[in-house]
């Protein structure tokens, strides 16, 4: 039987787990290597270890010690081993990690899938370890989630603290810790989460309540300043989920009504809005050339382009364009020719009239004149759009879809927009699945089979953009052929329906947000969203066996 302070140790690590999950990569292994210390020497005896060490014999002091500590840990083993395999849970969840196994079967480049096993072990440690370990209680659990919010909180004001500082080129950069797309995953199950405190804690007292309320609304307008489309996409389809949810476990009519109604608005008014945000980018008003100014103030002539240079923000981005006039001013302000590219490899010329565009001022030496320093900054590291730096957002995020759609459809181009690159990383994975249908490629063997496919297809992508299928499914396809899917698809599946999982109000908000985040990444190809799939899957399935907290029938 563990004794107390290893419970308490063994809570502490889980509780170290949690917070590094959405703030180091470096602490999530030092919390992960401390669970499998104390889960190996659980029921050793500290004292009893001492003791042995007063023997006056050397040999003694350091072969009874020794010897206790390999028995107890292969009997600890062997044990937690045995509990570990009568639990039908922690054995489908660990059997992902099986699947990776199973693919060295057929793989050829071993080094690449050794790392891969490393990286994807807590899929295997964490059921091993939870099933194996006391249960924790409701109180324990959600000290333990309080934890975890409040490192997300924590994350997400360092991210605001790198927006105001403006140091960067690309609005995502801003997530300091990890990928921006995994810690918008973070933060939307945080919003849910603190959804279930309030709803769960009606004792809690007023200034409580509005500091909740408060990071909730917060969190919300985090995930649209980091213009995270998985994250906003997430918060809208599992609020429409809980809604749907709600109704069907409501038995009062107009409740039912009222929920169902918002189940089917929350997406038609979603659709209406971006289209409306869409048509109001994509389409600038007439404009009559004959009324413009012909000349810049210098004399130079103007040319009013309404074709090469389309429509960016509402606004024709050719207006006013005396580009001689331009290259002069420009290289007067900058070490970067006019001629040349900006540090994202683009021409800068185009860079430059867009952003000038983009705050509405003329192509020639006044425009340029009205350019602060850190304009000038922008440019030169390739940002062509000013508010994709000062005014992030939902139409910012949309301009560049639209910018990139327009870059694809003109000249076949989707490099630079990572919504159009899915393009070919869809067309490319589908290649890969025709051609390894029943069997895949093998776990060491994705890096290659892709860079061969984006060869063998011509793939417009450049070198840097040649990445894999971002779309978690599809990568099972293509390592483990179509019987390794159906069983990933069954992992995933199993546990939702397995004692009705699916009415756990937290089980049921993580995996929804984890089942959507993997179809438009892979998000079990990193570290950091790899543990937070395996820890809370595990976590809520396992760790906390037993429990009952769905908000409305919380104690």
């Amino acid at each position: 039987m563990p004794s107390k302070l290893k419970i308490d140790a063994y809570f502490i690590a889980l509780v170290l787990l949690a917070v590094c999950i959405p703030l180091s990569k470096y602490g999530m292994s030092v919390a992960q290597f401390a669970l499998v210390y104390i889960w190996l020497t659980d029921g050793l005896s500290y004292s009893r270890l001492v003791d042995m060490f007063r023997f006056t014999s050397v040999k003694e002091k350091f072969t009874r010690p020794i010897g206790y500590l390999a028995n107890t840990v292969a009997h600890n083993f062997i044990a937690k081993i045995r509990v570990f395999t009568q639990n039908k849970l922690a054995l489908v969840i660990a059997s992902i990690f099986l699947l990776h196994i199973i693919g060295l079967l057929h793989t050829t480049d071993f080094a690449y899938a050794w790392k891969d096993l490393r990286t994807k072990l807590p899929l295997l440690l964490l059921p091993l370890i939870f099933s194996s370990m006391p249960a924790l209680n409701r109180r324990k659990t959600d000290i333990l989630l309080g934890f975890y919010v409040a490192a997300v909180l924590a994350g997400t004001l360092f991210s605001l603290q790198a927006y105001i500082q403006k140091d960067f080129s690309d609005i995502r950069q801003i997530s300091v810790f990890i990928s921006s797309i995994r810690f918008s995953l973070s933060v939307v199950f945080s919003i849910f989460l603190l959804v279930y405190f309030l709803s769960s804690y009606q004792s809690y007292p007023l200034w409580l309540k509005i500091l909740i309320s408060t990071a909730i609304i917060w969190f919300v307008s985090f995930i649209i300043l980091l213009e995270s489309a998985i994250g906003m996409l997430s918060l809208l389809a599992v609020s429409s989920i809980l809604m749907m949810r709600a109704a069907f476990r409501s038995s009062r009519f107009f409740i039912k009504l009222v929920l169902t109604l918002a189940f089917l608005g929350i997406p038609i008014s979603t659709a209406l809005y971006l289209s409306d945000i869409a048509s109001d980018l994509m389409f600038a008003e007439p404009v009559d050339i004959s009324k413009l100014d012909t000349h810049t103030v210098a004399g130079s002539l103007y040319i009013h382009d309404t074709v090469n240079y389309g429509i960016e923000d509402g606004h024709y981005v050719g207006l006013y364009l005396a580009e001689q006039e331009l290259k002069a001013a420009w290289n007067r302000r900058s070490k970067f020719d006019f001629d040349g590219h900006d540090q994202a490899g683009q021409l800068i010329r185009y860079t430059l009239i867009r952003y000038l565009a983009s705050k509405e001022l003329r192509k020639d030496t006044e425009g340029v004149a009205e350019l602060s320093d850190k304009d000038v900054q922008y440019i030169e590291k390739g940002i062509a759009n000013f508010n994709y730096i000062e005014n992030p957002g939902v139409r910012t995020r949309i301009s560049k879809i639209l910018q990139g759609y327009n870059k694809y459809t003109s000249l076949q181009d989707p490099n630079g927009s990572s919504i159009m690159q899915r393009f070919e990383y869809i067309r490319t994975s589908l290649f890969l699945i025709k051609n390894n249908f029943w069997t895949g490629v093998g776990t060491g063997d994705l890096p290659l089979a892709f860079k061969s496919a984006y060869e063998d297809l011509d793939s417009p992508l450049k070198e840097k953009w040649r990445w894999r299928s971002h779309n978690q499914y599809l990568s099972v396809f293509i390592a483990f052929g179509v019987f390794g899917f159906a069983w990933f698809v069954f992992t995933l599946m199993f546990p939702i329906f397995y004692q009705s999982r699916y009415t756990d109000y937290k089980y049921l908000v993580f995996i929804s947000i984890l089942l959507l985040s993997m179809l438009t990444e892979d998000t079990l190809e990193t570290q950091a969203g790899l543990t937070l799939f395996a820890f809370f899957n595990s976590f809520l399935l396992i760790a906390c066996r037993g429990q009952t907290d769905n908000p409305s029938t919380a104690n």
